[in-house]
């Protein structure tokens, strides 16, 4: 009986959990994301053009009336730098960028002709203007005559009529805000002194078209690299004495490697800070002093 007298003790160990994080956490983390997409978002809309900002801003005030007026072939988000999709997935295509990138310089190189042509005060001098499409971009080119047009004989000191034509095509440039190279090239006949050499000329030549440009309204950030060939890229080569070697070019390339070469916001960013100026023998950064 003693036995069955004794009380029966049962020890219940306590759970000890770890309430106090809860999901803190994860609300945490998810602000950061959301805060992480929305700057993203916000620089990727800093990169559009205008008329892409428009678009969307148009949008978000009036989402269903927007798509109801918008045409049906617009793109409200620009789709250059993105990838195309797979050759067979023809529905994840948009309008092909190289079609649109020629477009682009077709009409960049007619307006600059009709400035040439309907300008009185350049006819004696449109004639030697040229201009090329390639797969370079598009390739203006000031191509001295037999006598001294763009530039006095083996000066860098450029002409009354050369810089009023640069006076009415800077302007042109500037609208497009397109990068450019600016490249100088001299003929085949050795320069007077050994210590300048058509190099150098080229070079001079090349500074001083940088210089018009600015001078008229094409800001700074729009030239890439000035270049000095001098006599190593000549434009007829059967004839290296000619005076059509003799000649300045202002290339606008096929795509600004600062928007489209990378594409994302970090990496023009990056392009911005580091600049984007090839190393190139003979070529040298804009004179940022001058």
């Amino acid at each position: 009986m003693a036995m069955d007298s004794q009380p029966i003790i049962i020890k219940k160990k306590k759970a000890h959990g770890h309430a106090h994080h809860g999901g803190s956490w994860k609300v945490a983390y998810a602000d950061f994301v959301t805060a992480m997409m929305a700057f993203f978002m916000v620089m990727w809309i800093m990169g559009l053009s205008d008329e892409t900002k428009a678009s969307v801003a148009g949008y978000f005030k009036d989402p269903f009336g927007f798509v109801k007026t918008m045409p049906k072939e617009s793109h409200v988000i620009d789709t250059k730098g993105m990838p195309e999709g797979s050759p067979g997935n023809t529905k994840s295509r948009g309008k092909d960028p190289t079609t649109l990138e020629e477009k682009k310089l077709k009409g960049l190189r007619d307006e600059i002709k009709h400035v040439v042509e309907q300008t009185p005060e350049l006819a004696t001098i449109k004639q030697y203007v040229t201009m090329e499409l390639t797969k370079e971009g598009l390739r203006i080119e000031f191509v001295e005559g037999a006598g001294a047009v763009f530039f006095d004989s083996g000066s860098s000191h450029i002409r009354t009529n050369a810089e009023q034509l640069v006076k009415r095509l800077a302007p042109i440039l500037a609208k497009t805000k397109r990068g450019m190279i600016i490249e100088g090239h001299t003929d085949a006949k050795p320069y007077a002194s050994n210590e300048y050499t058509n190099l150098d000329l080229s070079t001079d030549r090349a500074r001083a078209m940088r210089q018009i440009l600015s001078r008229y309204g094409v800001p700074l950030g729009q030239f890439r690299a000035l270049r000095g060939l001098g006599d190593t890229n000549l434009r007829d080569p059967s004839q290296p004495y000619s005076f059509v070697n003799r000649r300045v070019t202002l290339l606008i390339p096929t795509q600004d490697p600062k928007a489209a070469k990378d594409g994302l916001p970090a990496d023009m960013l990056k392009n911005e800070i580091q600049g984007a100026f090839r190393k190139d023998k003979f070529e040298i950064a804009p004179d940022l002093d001058k």
